[in-house]
């Protein structure tokens, strides 16, 4: 299992200039359930493809060293695409978990 970030380390980042939330979820789970509480970008990645992802990944989030906070359902992809991004250089990436984890935000602003 991926290790998953803190609310408070997840709080931190958000704070830092440029700092992007990612949902890595299908286009329908998006649908069925989004991040209310913030603005975020999706690029799906899966276990086992995250081709998507490394695609968009400049696209969406051009500063690399900016924080990149991502969510999904568990946090099982969360996790592989953080492993993704590292390889393609960026700083910072958390993995808040998945989107029902993440009501903390919520309280905050």
């Amino acid at each position: 299992m991926a290790s998953i970030n803190t609310p408070e380390e997840v709080m931190a980042a958000e704070q830092e200039p440029g700092a992007v939330f990612l949902d890595v979820r299908g286009e329908d789970e998006v649908k069925a359930e989004s991040l209310q509480s913030r603005p975020y970008k999706q690029a799906k990645c899966s276990l086992d493809d995250c081709s998507e992802l490394m695609s968009k990944a400049e696209t969406l989030m051009s500063d690399k060293n900016a924080p990149v906070i991502i969510f999904c359902r568990s946090g099982r992809r969360a996790g592989k695409a953080k492993e993704v991004l590292e390889q393609k250089g960026y700083k910072k990436v958390l993995n808040a978990g998945g989107v029902k984890d993440m009501s903390y935000l919520s309280h905050s602003s």
